[in-house]
Formats: structure tokens, sequence, C-alpha cells
């Protein structure tokens, strides 16, 4: 199926049929009798068509709270504290640690949802306040006492005159409209009558210069219909009559709007967490039966022996959650929010601190993005490519005294430090001769001294045909072939260059034949500037693994010049007629080769992107426009500007408040450090869970006695949890953050398999020596010692095993060696030490209270344990790192 198919789209059918009408049937077709409605009309219209107003966004609170605090894994430790009060108001014993761990998890679970809810009520009120400005008012023509079925240049002023201001919501489709300088288009509207009209429609099509509107059209697409206006470009110069055709919901910009605020697909953080909670669910179900069978079958009389086993095996799928994920990774995402923010960037989706780090493309407009979106003026020059004085203030004094179309090349030359200013008290202006497109010069007749002369700019050819001398040398000399021909190849060569070129030309007058015998002066160059930042990030963002393609509605040839002008080599350009006719497979090759692309629609674009993320690319996009926004939310991250159009930065998750681009490459780094900490976590506690499932297993053929009790694993979990939230600071390794780094559950159950059992070595190693050693409870499985030898094993155990699960964190979180070639941020190793500490603390100290050490049935340890203890908690590190060398080894990678 060709993606040309894909483009075809109802409204521009409808406002095609608008393009070849004339007036009687545009009137005919609008059911409407005559230009100016009466109120009987405008009634009749405002019943069938509404008004014009766009749908109001409403912040969902209700969907919102329900996305923050049930997200899939929230769910699962809904299920599982469910559970625990269950088994917690069930028991005929009620044990206080029962309750405070049911309490902890919810308050997790709150913690986590709370966050999130308040991010996304702070991004809608920080875009609120960014809300579409319009204009409030439109100059209307209605209940006319005479009869127009056909506008004409007499009449137009006429009915001109008549206008009336009404608010923009009370248009009609049919209702006659009058535009002129300064005017937001309050409607799709077609132009009926114009006079010299042109518009600023750079946030919709990203083109740079004004375009004109006239009556009648020879363009193809409905981007570029000549006669017709949209709702929300801007009037610069000239004026028309237009008749309002798509009002509201109906227009373009509504398309685009809806296509903001209609609901995103999910983006590649997101779908790496639903694929992590899926491992994990499915993790849970292969190993809680097995569980639940080995507790079963074993020998010996247990009363309600298979519902023994029944809540022992809800136990261990509890161990298996790793409870505290969604707090870590809101933390994480917290932290390098907090870090980005600083660089003076809004970040209005949390989940885009992640998106930057996993991107492996960054697909960006030119207009307003690589580039400032402002014309600047480049040099003045004559044939010779010298400065001049005199062609500088030929070019000044046109600028400065024309009062017709204000357009971005005029504005240049004011604001340029580049050419000298003239004495402006000298001249006082006489009249101008204004531009239009059929002539595309300007011209302005001032006096100086009593002498009239001319000032001309324009395009060159058009320039060249009202002289015939030139300046040379500091002569005037006649204009011969050889000179026209030289003066066209130099604005050639500019215009493959990328500049906008312009004739300049002047004279003393004699007579009334102002525009002719001029004498041509030189030249004006001028160019969309690249922004200072453009060409650094774009290396940066290529020496950390993103690379760039640049999408663009502008043609081939300005694409070209900027792209030089910032470094960026194009390896294939595509434009859009060629993506419009590629197959699927075509265009998956295309898009993958190409890393430019000219003459896009916003469809051309949101393809692009789509096709990208099919072969398994995180892309992010960075626009401006009102035509960027449907492609901003096509992307995995949508990166716009605070200058930007309104509907650009509703659709965007992070905004840039200043023109610099370069925190862009340090919300890549923060969001690969995010997701180093989180993997940290996710894999580290995962693996560590299974390992104390496979020990409890074993445990459960040693002996009858529990090898901890409830209360012990929860104190022994929240001491653990102080490490895990200081490794929200942690310190992330330069290999990690130098290469994109999507959230994938790549080797995540080969490294849960492979390191897990490395504590159980340990674990075992413990049991036995505890068994045969002290002779702490009795071995086998037909029987058990008594209590205080049970909670003299509980004790020893803690110590071993709250140890070894700290400790080897050093050894995890870096796939160099610890201590030598990586050391952790002091609030790893500060919380580390006291954790570590607290293992022995907690059994050695509080233990030998009575009362304390009744209260959590645990008892001291021997004394002679210690060293074994500590001697199993190096062995352990020691065969963790050289399990992990051998891991990276296999696998490539470590987290």
């Amino acid at each position: 199926m060709k993606t040309k198919k894909k483009i075809n789209n109802n409204y521009n059918n409808q406002i095609a049929e608008f393009v070849k009408l004339d007036q009687t049937q545009t009137l005919k077709k609008l059911e409407v009798s005559n230009f100016g409605l009466s109120e009987t009309e405008v009634k009749n219209q405002k019943e069938k068509f509404g008004d014009n107003s766009l749908k109001e966004k409403k912040f969902n609170y209700v969907l919102s709270f329900i996305k923050s605090f049930f997200s899939p894994f929230n769910l699962i430790l809904i299920i599982i504290d469910t559970f625990s009060f269950y088994q917690y108001t069930s028991a005929e014993t009620r044990e206080p640690s029962d309750l405070v761990g049911a309490l902890l998890v919810l308050t997790m679970i709150i913690i986590s949802g709370t966050i999130y809810f308040v991010q996304e009520i702070r991004a809608f009120n920080v875009i609120k306040k960014m809300t579409y400005e319009n204009k409030q008012t439109s100059k209307v023509i209605r209940d006319v006492d005479f009869k127009v079925k056909d506008i004409d240049n007499a009449n137009s002023i006429k009915l001109i005159k008549e206008n009336d201001q009404i608010e923009n919501s009370q248009l009609v489709p049919g209702d006659l409209i009058y535009v002129s300088n300064g005017d937001l288009i309050p409607a799709d509207v077609k132009v009926i009558w114009s006079n010299n009209l042109y518009l600023n429609q750079s946030s919709l099509t990203g083109e740079s210069f004004p375009v004109q509107k006239k009556i009648t059209n020879a363009r193809e697409s409905y981007l570029e219909y000549e006669n017709i206006c949209y709702m929300g470009t801007e009037v610069v110069s000239g004026s028309a009559l237009c008749i309002v055709i798509q009002t509201g919901e109906k227009t373009y910009f509504s398309a685009i709007n809806d296509k903001v605020t209609e609901k995103r697909g999910k983006n590649s953080f997101e779908k790496g967490i639903w694929k992590i909670t899926m491992l994990l669910i499915s993790f849970m179900l292969a190993v809680t039966p097995i569980v639940f069978l080995v507790f079963g079958l074993r020998p010996g009389e247990l009363d309600d022996k298979w519902f023994a086993a029944a809540m022992f095996a809800i136990s261990i799928a509890v161990g298996l959650t790793p409870e505290m994920l969604p707090v870590i990774v809101t933390a994480n995402l917290s932290r390098g929010y907090s870090k980005i923010k600083k660089e003076n960037v809004i970040v209005k989706n949390l989940n885009a601190v992640q998106n930057m780090g996993a991107i492996d493309i960054l697909c960006t407009d030119k207009t307003g993005t690589i580039t400032s979106g402002e014309i600047n003026l480049d040099h003045v020059f004559d044939i010779k490519g010298q400065k001049n004085e005199m062609i500088e203030h030929v070019l000044y004094l046109n600028s400065y005294f024309q009062t017709g179309f204000q357009n971005p090349i005029d504005q240049a030359v004011l604001l340029s430090k580049k050419i000298s200013t003239p004495n402006l008290d000298e001249y006082s202006k006489e009249w101008e001769v204004p531009f239009d497109f059929q002539r595309k010069i300007l011209s302005v007749i001032l006096t100086k001294n009593g002498e009239k002369e001319i000032f001309t700019k324009g395009a060159i050819e058009e320039v060249l045909k009202v002289c015939n001398r030139i300046y040379i040398n500091g002569e005037i000399v006649k204009l011969t072939q050889d000179h026209i021909d030289k003066i066209i190849k130099k604005s050639d060569d500019y215009n493959n260059d990328g500049f906008r070129v312009i004739g300049i030309a002047h004279n003393h007058l004699e007579d009334e034949d102002i525009e002719q015998d001029l004498i041509f002066y030189g030249f004006g160059t001028f160019f969309d500037e690249p922004k200072k930042t453009s060409k650094k990030i774009i290396k940066e963002l290529a020496q950390k693994g993103i690379s760039t393609k640049v999408l663009t509605g502008d043609n081939e040839v300005i694409t070209r010049s900027i792209c030089s002008k910032v470094d960026f080599k194009i390896e294939k350009l595509y434009s859009g007629k060629e993506i419009e006719v590629m197959t699927e497979e075509q265009l998956h090759k295309a898009v993958k080769r190409g890393n430019v692309f000219v003459k896009l629609s916003p469809i051309h674009k949101s393809i692009i992107i789509r096709a990208l993320k099919e072969q398994g690319h995180v892309v992010g996009f960075m626009g401006d426009g009102i035509n960027d926004a449907p492609v901003l939310r096509e992307a995995d991250v949508a990166i716009s500007f605070d200058e930007a159009s309104n509907i650009a930065k509703e659709a965007a998750d992070i905004i840039l408040m200043e023109e610099s681009l370069l925190p862009i490459s340090h919300a890549v780094h923060e969001g690969r450090v995010s997701l180093a900490n989180i993997l940290k976590y996710i894999k580290v506690t995962i693996a560590s869970n299974f390992g104390n499932v496979l020990s409890v297993l074993v445990a459960l053929f040693l002996t009858m006695a529990e090898p901890m009790q409830p209360l012990h694993l929860l104190t022994q979990n929240l001491l653990y949890d102080i490490v895990m939230f200081a490794f929200i600071f942690d310190k992330v390794d330069s290999k990690f953050t130098d290469k994109p780094r999507p959230l994938r559950t790549k080797n995540i159950i080969w490294f849960t398999i492979i390191n897990g059992p490395v504590s159980s070595i340990f674990d075992i190693a413990t049991f036995l020596v505890l068994l045969y050693g002290y002779k702490t409870v009795q071995p086998g499985i037909t029987g058990g010692g008594d209590i205080g030898n049970i909670a003299q094993f509980n004790g020893s155990w803690f110590v071993v095993g709250l140890m070894t699960q700290t400790a080897v964190m050093q050894m995890y979180r870096t796939e160099k060696i610890p201590f030598i070639q990586s050391n952790g941020s002091w609030q790893v190793t500060s919380s580390t030490i006291f954790v570590c500490s607290m293992a022995v603390i907690v059994p050695y100290g509080f233990m030998s209270i009575p009362e304390i050490s009744e209260g959590m049935k645990m008892a001291r340890p021997e004394w002679s344990f210690l060293p074994i203890a500590l001697g199993f908690v190096v062995a352990y590190m020691f065969l963790a790192q050289a399990v992990k060398m051998l891991y990276i080894k296999i696998f490539k990678e470590w987290l």
C-alpha cells in the first residue's frame, strides 16, 4: 500500500472544492445569496455550523488520577498489598510487622502516584499560560443595503466602508470580512478581492518569507493555495476582502489542534515499563507454583499443609516483587527533571526525562529550530564584490522610508550593524512606488538639498530591466549584456548558497519617468542565520550516538546551504513528492538512508517518524510551528521553544526557554543517568530477590526452622531501601552515557538467572555453618530446634543476608572494578557503610537487650560467627565481581 493513499484527507478535499470556484459559485456552495449576510442568513448559518470556536481543552482530573495511581505495576502492588492487609486481619495472632509492611507498600503507591499526579497538573497549568492568543474581533460586512454578487475594484471600497467589528466566535461560513496589515486570519477564508495581500504563515509552513495571496490559484498543495488563507496566519501587508468558508472545529487549525489533544501513543519509556511489568508478572507466575509444590510436597506433618503452602508461595511472590520500583522510577525521573530545569527548560512530561536518554534519532525542522527564523542582512557589495558606502545608504534609505510592505528584508536592513547609516535628517520623502507581485521592486523618492533622488531595490532581473547604467570602480558606465550576464551569475551563485539576493539601484531625477534609466549599484544578500549553537549541538549529539535528520518544508537549495553552514553532511536527500509515491519497503529504506528531507507537509513528516519508530528507533522531534504539532505528537519525545506557536508548545514534552540548543545535550545526559540508576534497582533487586527465593527453597529441605521471620524481612528491606534511595544520586560511568539507552527487557532474565544464585551460594553456606557448626537448629525436615536456637539462627542469617545484599551493590553499580576504576557518590558510599553497620549493630547490639530481643524474636549471634560472616561478605564481593566480568564478556553489556 503506497503512502500516497494515506495523505489523502477529508479537509484537503473540502478546501479544494472552493479553490476553483468563481464568486457566484462560491456563494452557491455556501448557500448564501449575496456578499454581506443578512441577520436571517447569519442565524441559519450559525444553527447549521455553530460558533467559530475551538474545543476548550480541560484537565481530566479523573483520567489523570487513574493513570498516576493505577499503572500496571501499581496494580500488582495493590493486589499484593490487599493480600497483606487480608492476611493481617484474618490471622489469629496479628503480627504488627505484617501491618507495618502493608502500610509501607501503600505509602510507596501513594508517594509515586502523587508525584506523577502533581506533575501532570503542573504541566497543564504551565501550558495553560501559553494559550493561543487570537484577535478577539474581526471587520465583517453584514446586512448591507445593496446587493453584491460580484466584487470588483469599484464596489470593493463601498463594501469595506460598511465593515463592523464583531467577535471572532460569531463568524459563520459565508461571512464577508475585511483584513489588513496586522490582522490575524480568524477562520479559513477564500480571497475574493485583494490589494497586494501578503501573509506570514511561517508557523504553518515553515517558510520564512511572507507569501502573496490573490483571487486566483496556480498551486496544487493545499498549504500553498494562493487564494486560501488559514486561521491563525497573520497579514503583514496589503488588504483583502475574504469570504469565510470553514469555521471553528472544521478549520485546518482545529484539525491540528485535534491531533494535539487526542490520545497519544505509548512512547519508548512507557513501552519499556510495560514490558518490564509483564516480565515480572510472568516471572512471578512461573516461580510461585514451584514454591507452592516444593513446600506442599515436603515430608513431615503439618496442619493445613496445602493452605500453608499457598500462603508461603504468595509470600514468596511478594518477596519477588521490587515494591520500590514506582518510587525509585519516579524519584530518578524527578531528579533528572530538577537537573534539566536548571538549564531553563520546562519539562511537561516526566517520562520525557528518560526518553531524552533513549533517543537515537533526532528529527528537526529547519526554520526556527536549526535557524533563528529571522532574516539577517549578510552583506552589501558592488559587481566587483567590494563594499561601498553609497550602496549601503541607498539600501538603508529605501527600507527606512518605505511604508507599504513591511517585510523581513527591511527589518533586517534597519537592524543590521554591518552597514553605515546615512544622515536621515538630510532627506524628506516625496512619494513611493510600493512593491507589488508583478513588478517585484520598490522605490522611494526623496529630496535632499532641493534635488529629487530615487532609491530602488527588488528582484535582480526586475531591477536590471529599469537600469541602463552600472556603477564600477567609482565610475558610472553603460550597462552591457556582459555586465548583465555577470550580475545574473553572481546572483545565481548566492541563491545556490542559500542567500536571498536583491538588486540595488539609484538615480537623480530630472523628469517623471522615475523607474527608468537607473544606475545599478550592487547587491544585498540576506540569510536566515543558523542559531549559534546549531553546529555544536549536532556535533555533540553525534558523539552521544544520536543521528540528526532534517525534515523541512523549505526547498532543496536553501536547505543544502543551511546544512553546509552548520557542517551537517547530507548523506541522502529526499523530497516530499518522492516520499508520497514510495511503497512501505521503499519508505523504510529511504528514512534509514536519508538524513535530509525537503518540501514536506506535516503528513510527510509524521509518516517519516512513524517509519523510523516501526524499525525500532526511539525518535525525538524538534519543531516550533503550528504545522509541527501533529509531528511532535508522533515522536517519542517532543521538543519545542518558548517563542514557538502555542499549539506546538501544547504538543511538546520539553520546552527550551532560551535560543540555545545546548540544553538538549544536557537533557540527553540526564536521561541516561536516570535510566542507569533505575536499571541498577530493577536488575539487581530482581536478581537479589531471585537469589533469596532459591535460598529459601534450599532451606525448606535443610531444616523445618524458618530462616527469617516476617519482621526480620521487613527490617532488612527497610534498611536495604536506604541504599536504593541513595542510588538515585549515584554516579554513572561515562561508557553508559555515551550512547542511546532505551528502557528494554533485554537480558534481564539472564542477568537474574546468572547473578541471583551467586548470593544463594553464601546463604546456603551460612545455613550449613549454623546447622552443623553452631547447631542453632536441628537439621532435617521432620522437626525443629527450640525457640532460642531459631532466634539465634535468624539473627545470624540477618547479619549475612543484609550485609551481602548491601555491600554487593558496590560491585553491581558499575561494570568497572569498584573502588579502583569507579567510585560511587558520597550518598551511596555513606548509606552502604551505614546499612552494613546496622547489619551488625541490630543483631549484636540491640539483641543484647532482652525486651527488644523478645519483641523482634531474634537473638544475638555468637561473636565467633562475626568474622565468618565478614569473610562470606568479602568472598561474595570477589565472586560477584568475577561473575560480572564473565557476564559482560558473554553479553557485551552490564546494565
